[in-house]
Protein backbone atom coordinates (compact mmCIF):
# COMPACT_ATOMS: atom_id res chain seq x y z
CA UNK A 1 0.00 0.00 0.00
CA UNK A 2 3.02 2.19 1.01
CA UNK A 3 4.44 1.65 -2.19
CA UNK A 4 1.42 2.37 -4.16
CA UNK A 5 1.74 6.21 -1.82
CA UNK A 6 5.27 6.42 -3.07
CA UNK A 7 3.65 6.17 -6.61
CA UNK A 8 1.02 8.73 -6.56
CA UNK A 9 3.26 11.18 -4.38
CA UNK A 10 6.11 11.00 -6.74
CA UNK A 11 3.90 11.52 -10.04
CA UNK A 12 2.13 14.25 -8.11
CA UNK A 13 5.31 15.96 -7.94
CA UNK A 14 6.61 15.98 -11.16
CA UNK A 15 2.75 16.98 -12.43
CA UNK A 16 3.28 19.99 -10.55
CA UNK A 17 6.79 20.22 -11.89
CA UNK A 18 5.49 20.36 -15.08
CA UNK A 19 2.79 22.74 -14.11
CA UNK A 20 5.20 25.40 -12.25
CA UNK A 21 7.40 24.92 -15.30
CA UNK A 22 4.75 26.19 -18.16
CA UNK A 23 3.21 28.82 -15.37
CA UNK A 24 6.19 30.44 -13.51
CA UNK A 25 9.07 30.08 -16.23
CA UNK A 26 10.33 33.80 -17.51
CA UNK A 27 9.47 34.24 -20.94
CA UNK A 28 12.25 33.08 -22.40
CA UNK A 29 11.07 33.07 -26.37
CA UNK A 30 13.56 34.25 -28.56
CA UNK A 31 12.82 37.50 -30.52
CA UNK A 32 14.19 35.35 -33.93
CA UNK A 33 11.28 32.65 -33.49
CA UNK A 34 8.73 35.59 -33.57
CA UNK A 35 10.30 37.88 -35.62
CA UNK A 36 8.60 39.39 -38.73
CA UNK A 37 10.01 38.82 -41.86
CA UNK A 38 11.22 42.40 -42.45
CA UNK A 39 13.40 44.28 -40.09
CA UNK A 40 11.95 47.46 -37.54
CA UNK A 41 12.51 50.65 -37.58
CA UNK A 42 14.40 50.36 -34.34
CA UNK A 43 16.65 47.57 -35.93
CA UNK A 44 19.67 47.03 -38.00
CA UNK A 45 21.53 44.17 -39.48
CA UNK A 46 25.41 43.56 -39.98
CA UNK A 47 27.87 40.66 -40.43
CA UNK A 48 31.73 40.25 -38.93
CA UNK A 49 34.13 41.60 -41.85
CA UNK A 50 37.09 39.81 -43.07
CA UNK A 51 39.76 41.86 -42.71
CA UNK A 52 41.87 40.20 -45.28
CA UNK A 53 40.33 43.18 -47.08
CA UNK A 54 39.23 46.52 -47.60
CA UNK A 55 36.83 47.28 -44.90
CA UNK A 56 34.93 49.49 -47.85
CA UNK A 57 34.63 46.37 -49.61
CA UNK A 58 32.95 44.71 -46.82
CA UNK A 59 33.93 40.85 -47.58
CA UNK A 60 32.05 39.04 -44.97
CA UNK A 61 33.87 36.60 -42.73
CA UNK A 62 33.40 33.02 -43.09
CA UNK A 63 30.64 31.20 -41.95
CA UNK A 64 28.65 34.12 -42.83
CA UNK A 65 26.73 35.25 -39.30
CA UNK A 66 23.86 37.74 -39.94
CA UNK A 67 22.79 39.61 -36.45
CA UNK A 68 20.05 41.68 -35.79
CA UNK A 69 20.94 44.18 -33.64
CA UNK A 70 19.19 46.94 -31.77
CA UNK A 71 20.13 50.50 -33.62
CA UNK A 72 20.25 52.47 -30.41
CA UNK A 73 21.88 49.75 -27.85
CA UNK A 74 23.78 48.03 -31.00
CA UNK A 75 23.04 44.99 -29.01
CA UNK A 76 22.39 41.67 -31.14
CA UNK A 77 19.02 40.36 -30.71
CA UNK A 78 19.73 37.31 -32.22
CA UNK A 79 21.68 35.71 -35.56
CA UNK A 80 21.37 33.40 -37.78
CA UNK A 81 24.19 31.66 -40.57
CA UNK A 82 23.79 31.42 -44.50
CA UNK A 83 25.77 28.47 -45.71
CA UNK A 84 27.52 27.59 -49.07
CA UNK A 85 28.53 31.41 -49.86
CA UNK A 86 31.86 31.90 -51.96
CA UNK A 87 34.19 32.97 -49.69
CA UNK A 88 36.24 34.82 -52.65
CA UNK A 89 33.01 36.82 -53.85
CA UNK A 90 33.38 40.62 -53.28
CA UNK A 91 30.21 41.57 -53.57
CA UNK A 92 28.76 37.90 -52.33
CA UNK A 93 25.67 39.30 -50.57
CA UNK A 94 23.22 42.63 -50.00
CA UNK A 95 21.96 43.38 -46.96
CA UNK A 96 17.82 44.85 -47.05
CA UNK A 97 15.03 46.27 -45.10
CA UNK A 98 13.10 42.26 -45.76
CA UNK A 99 15.90 40.65 -46.53
CA UNK A 100 19.29 39.08 -46.93
CA UNK A 101 20.34 38.45 -50.53
CA UNK A 102 23.07 36.22 -51.02
CA UNK A 103 25.19 34.11 -53.99
CA UNK A 104 24.99 30.61 -53.03
CA UNK A 105 27.14 27.58 -54.49
CA UNK A 106 25.60 24.17 -54.52
CA UNK A 107 27.04 21.25 -55.18
CA UNK A 108 30.37 23.55 -54.71
CA UNK A 109 33.92 21.33 -53.74
CA UNK A 110 36.68 23.62 -52.81
CA UNK A 111 39.47 21.18 -53.45
CA UNK A 112 37.98 20.60 -57.29
CA UNK A 113 39.02 23.77 -60.06
CA UNK A 114 36.76 21.82 -62.01
CA UNK A 115 33.38 20.95 -60.73
CA UNK A 116 31.09 18.09 -60.89
CA UNK A 117 27.31 17.81 -62.88
CA UNK A 118 25.14 19.73 -60.49
CA UNK A 119 26.95 22.36 -59.61
CA UNK A 120 25.30 25.86 -59.58
CA UNK A 121 25.60 29.81 -58.67
CA UNK A 122 22.06 30.68 -57.28
CA UNK A 123 20.54 33.85 -55.48
CA UNK A 124 18.87 33.26 -52.77
CA UNK A 125 17.02 35.61 -50.17
CA UNK A 126 17.00 35.23 -46.05
CA UNK A 127 14.22 36.91 -44.60
CA UNK A 128 14.75 38.14 -40.72
CA UNK A 129 11.53 35.40 -39.86
CA UNK A 130 14.11 32.47 -40.84
CA UNK A 131 11.81 32.10 -44.29
CA UNK A 132 14.18 31.70 -47.21
CA UNK A 133 13.67 31.05 -50.69
CA UNK A 134 15.85 30.83 -54.02
CA UNK A 135 15.18 33.80 -56.74
CA UNK A 136 17.03 32.20 -60.05
CA UNK A 137 19.76 30.24 -61.11
CA UNK A 138 22.78 32.48 -62.80
CA UNK A 139 25.18 29.63 -63.96
CA UNK A 140 25.04 25.49 -63.67
CA UNK A 141 26.36 22.52 -64.89
CA UNK A 142 23.96 20.28 -66.29
CA UNK A 143 24.00 16.02 -66.03
CA UNK A 144 26.58 15.96 -69.03
CA UNK A 145 28.78 18.11 -67.20
CA UNK A 146 27.75 21.32 -70.14
CA UNK A 147 28.66 24.69 -68.13
CA UNK A 148 25.19 27.04 -68.73
CA UNK A 149 25.93 30.58 -68.07
CA UNK A 150 22.36 32.74 -67.77
CA UNK A 151 23.85 35.39 -65.83
CA UNK A 152 26.87 36.71 -64.11
CA UNK A 153 27.33 36.05 -60.55
CA UNK A 154 26.99 39.10 -59.47
CA UNK A 155 23.51 41.43 -58.14
CA UNK A 156 22.08 44.75 -57.18
CA UNK A 157 18.88 44.99 -55.38
CA UNK A 158 17.26 48.50 -55.26
CA UNK A 159 16.44 49.87 -52.10
CA UNK A 160 12.69 49.67 -52.00
CA UNK A 161 13.46 45.86 -53.17
CA UNK A 162 11.10 46.07 -55.57
CA UNK A 163 13.52 45.46 -58.67
CA UNK A 164 16.80 43.06 -59.12
CA UNK A 165 19.50 44.37 -61.93
CA UNK A 166 21.79 41.50 -63.20
CA UNK A 167 24.59 41.42 -66.10
CA UNK A 168 23.22 38.89 -68.63
CA UNK A 169 25.80 36.38 -71.18
CA UNK A 170 28.99 37.62 -71.10
CA UNK A 171 30.44 40.55 -73.45
CA UNK A 172 30.47 39.37 -77.28
CA UNK A 173 27.61 37.16 -76.96
CA UNK A 174 24.40 38.52 -79.09
CA UNK A 175 21.94 38.39 -75.68
CA UNK A 176 25.04 40.40 -74.08
CA UNK A 177 22.88 43.28 -71.84
CA UNK A 178 21.96 44.65 -68.58
CA UNK A 179 18.98 43.50 -67.24
CA UNK A 180 16.65 44.54 -64.21
CA UNK A 181 14.19 42.39 -63.24
CA UNK A 182 10.45 42.71 -60.88
CA UNK A 183 12.08 41.09 -57.60
CA UNK A 184 8.74 39.42 -57.21
CA UNK A 185 7.57 38.48 -61.57
CA UNK A 186 11.33 38.19 -62.12
CA UNK A 187 10.08 39.32 -65.48
CA UNK A 188 12.40 41.51 -67.14
CA UNK A 189 11.08 45.16 -66.44
CA UNK A 190 14.11 47.11 -69.05
CA UNK A 191 17.00 45.31 -71.15
CA UNK A 192 19.89 47.90 -72.10
CA UNK A 193 22.19 46.46 -74.89
CA UNK A 194 25.44 47.71 -75.76
CA UNK A 195 23.71 48.44 -79.28
CA UNK A 196 21.19 50.85 -76.97
CA UNK A 197 24.02 52.36 -75.64
CA UNK A 198 25.53 53.64 -79.29
CA UNK A 199 22.04 54.76 -80.67
CA UNK A 200 21.75 57.00 -77.12
CA UNK A 201 25.57 57.99 -77.81
CA UNK A 202 27.41 57.32 -80.82
CA UNK A 203 30.61 58.40 -79.30
CA UNK A 204 31.22 56.14 -76.28
CA UNK A 205 33.49 52.95 -76.46
CA UNK A 206 31.92 49.55 -75.56
CA UNK A 207 32.76 47.95 -72.86
CA UNK A 208 31.77 45.25 -70.31
CA UNK A 209 29.35 46.66 -67.72
CA UNK A 210 29.56 47.43 -64.17
CA UNK A 211 26.40 47.28 -62.16
CA UNK A 212 26.90 50.39 -60.60
CA UNK A 213 24.85 51.62 -57.17
CA UNK A 214 21.52 52.92 -56.68
CA UNK A 215 20.88 56.61 -54.95
CA UNK A 216 19.34 56.34 -51.65
CA UNK A 217 15.83 56.59 -52.94
CA UNK A 218 16.06 54.15 -55.54
CA UNK A 219 15.45 56.80 -58.19
CA UNK A 220 18.53 55.93 -60.12
CA UNK A 221 20.97 53.09 -60.96
CA UNK A 222 24.01 54.76 -61.41
CA UNK A 223 26.70 52.20 -63.37
CA UNK A 224 29.62 52.34 -65.60
CA UNK A 225 31.11 50.38 -68.57
CA UNK A 226 34.67 49.53 -68.83
CA UNK A 227 37.63 47.58 -70.75
CA UNK A 228 40.00 46.70 -68.01
CA UNK A 229 40.90 49.61 -66.03
CA UNK A 230 39.48 52.24 -67.97
CA UNK A 231 35.77 53.46 -67.90
CA UNK A 232 34.56 54.16 -71.31
CA UNK A 233 31.48 55.67 -70.39
CA UNK A 234 28.75 55.98 -67.45
CA UNK A 235 24.65 55.36 -67.65
CA UNK A 236 22.08 56.58 -65.66
CA UNK A 237 18.90 54.76 -65.86
CA UNK A 238 15.34 56.35 -63.99
CA UNK A 239 13.89 53.09 -62.60
CA UNK A 240 10.34 53.28 -63.09
CA UNK A 241 10.13 55.54 -66.52
CA UNK A 242 13.82 53.67 -67.76
CA UNK A 243 15.21 57.17 -69.14
CA UNK A 244 18.15 55.85 -69.62
CA UNK A 245 21.60 58.79 -70.22
CA UNK A 246 24.70 57.86 -71.67
CA UNK A 247 27.46 59.86 -70.47
CA UNK A 248 31.10 60.23 -72.00
CA UNK A 249 33.81 60.09 -69.58
CA UNK A 250 36.52 62.78 -68.81
CA UNK A 251 38.85 62.75 -72.24
CA UNK A 252 41.93 63.20 -70.68
CA UNK A 253 41.60 60.70 -67.83
CA UNK A 254 44.14 58.44 -68.16
CA UNK A 255 43.40 53.59 -67.87
CA UNK A 256 44.42 52.88 -64.25
CA UNK A 257 43.60 56.39 -62.96
CA UNK A 258 42.86 56.85 -59.33
CA UNK A 259 39.26 57.71 -59.81
CA UNK A 260 35.60 57.84 -58.15
CA UNK A 261 32.09 58.56 -59.36
CA UNK A 262 29.29 60.34 -57.36
CA UNK A 263 25.50 60.00 -57.84
CA UNK A 264 25.20 63.83 -58.76
CA UNK A 265 27.33 63.43 -61.86
CA UNK A 266 30.35 64.19 -60.90
CA UNK A 267 34.07 62.28 -62.06
CA UNK A 268 36.96 62.57 -59.52
CA UNK A 269 39.82 61.32 -60.95
CA UNK A 270 43.96 61.76 -61.21
CA UNK A 271 46.15 62.91 -64.32
CA UNK A 272 48.50 60.58 -63.86
CA UNK A 273 47.64 56.56 -63.48
CA UNK A 274 47.86 54.81 -60.38
CA UNK A 275 47.48 51.27 -61.69
CA UNK A 276 48.78 49.08 -64.57
CA UNK A 277 48.81 45.70 -63.54
CA UNK A 278 52.81 45.80 -63.55
CA UNK A 279 54.76 47.65 -60.98
CA UNK A 280 57.64 48.02 -62.60
CA UNK A 281 55.84 49.82 -65.56
CA UNK A 282 53.56 52.17 -62.66
CA UNK A 283 57.28 53.14 -61.21
CA UNK A 284 58.40 53.61 -64.94
CA UNK A 285 55.62 56.32 -65.66
CA UNK A 286 55.82 58.22 -61.77
CA UNK A 287 59.29 58.39 -62.24
CA UNK A 288 58.90 59.57 -66.03
CA UNK A 289 56.61 62.36 -64.62
CA UNK A 290 59.02 63.70 -61.98
CA UNK A 291 61.59 63.89 -64.52
CA UNK A 292 59.26 66.22 -66.74
CA UNK A 293 58.64 67.79 -63.43
CA UNK A 294 55.45 66.91 -63.10
CA UNK A 295 52.87 66.71 -60.48
CA UNK A 296 49.56 64.57 -60.10
CA UNK A 297 46.59 66.48 -60.35
CA UNK A 298 43.26 66.21 -58.91
CA UNK A 299 40.41 66.97 -61.13
CA UNK A 300 36.90 67.01 -60.64
CA UNK A 301 34.79 66.84 -63.82
CA UNK A 302 31.01 67.67 -64.47
CA UNK A 303 29.34 64.67 -66.93
CA UNK A 304 26.06 66.93 -67.54
CA UNK A 305 28.08 70.17 -68.25
CA UNK A 306 31.47 68.71 -69.38
CA UNK A 307 33.81 71.32 -67.35
CA UNK A 308 36.40 70.45 -64.95
CA UNK A 309 38.32 72.15 -62.57
CA UNK A 310 41.41 71.29 -60.48
CA UNK A 311 41.09 70.98 -56.54
CA UNK A 312 44.64 69.11 -55.38
CA UNK A 313 48.20 68.36 -56.70
CA UNK A 314 51.03 65.57 -55.36
CA UNK A 315 53.83 63.79 -56.32
CA UNK A 316 53.36 61.25 -59.07
CA UNK A 317 53.28 58.12 -56.96
CA UNK A 318 50.67 59.93 -54.23
CA UNK A 319 47.32 58.02 -53.99
CA UNK A 320 44.10 60.66 -52.51
CA UNK A 321 42.50 57.75 -51.04
CA UNK A 322 39.15 59.33 -52.83
CA UNK A 323 35.48 58.78 -51.36
CA UNK A 324 32.61 60.64 -52.15
CA UNK A 325 31.24 60.56 -48.51
CA UNK A 326 27.71 62.39 -49.96
CA UNK A 327 26.89 63.06 -53.63
CA UNK A 328 28.53 66.06 -53.27
CA UNK A 329 30.70 66.02 -50.34
CA UNK A 330 34.23 64.31 -51.58
CA UNK A 331 36.80 63.02 -49.19
CA UNK A 332 40.40 63.18 -49.92
CA UNK A 333 44.09 63.11 -48.10
CA UNK A 334 47.21 64.78 -49.16
CA UNK A 335 50.70 63.79 -48.84
CA UNK A 336 51.04 65.67 -45.01
CA UNK A 337 48.31 63.01 -44.02
CA UNK A 338 45.92 66.23 -43.82
CA UNK A 339 42.23 65.39 -44.67
CA UNK A 340 40.51 67.43 -46.86
CA UNK A 341 36.96 67.26 -47.78
CA UNK A 342 35.83 68.94 -50.74
CA UNK A 343 32.05 70.14 -51.42
CA UNK A 344 31.57 70.37 -55.16
CA UNK A 345 28.30 72.99 -54.66
CA UNK A 346 30.57 75.33 -52.71
CA UNK A 347 33.76 75.25 -54.97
Amino acid sequence: MKSWLYIILFLLIIAFGFLGYYFFQPENKSEETSHGPCLSANEFADYPIDEKYAKEIGVPKMPLTISVRDKTTKKEKFSFQIENINPEHVHPLEIHKCGVYVIKMINFDPKKTKQEPGFKKELWVYRYDKGYDKILTFAEKDKLGVYHLFYNDNFRIDPTENYLVLEQSYLGQSDYALVIKDLKTKEDVFVLTLDDIKKINPEVQLGNFNLGKFIKDGKYLWGTLFVGASDTAYYRVELGTWKTEIFSPPPDIPSGAERSTSFAGYVVYADITSFTGIKEITKQIEEGARKEGKMKNLWIYNLFTKEKYKIASADPSWRFNLKWISDTELEYYLPSGEREVFNVEKR
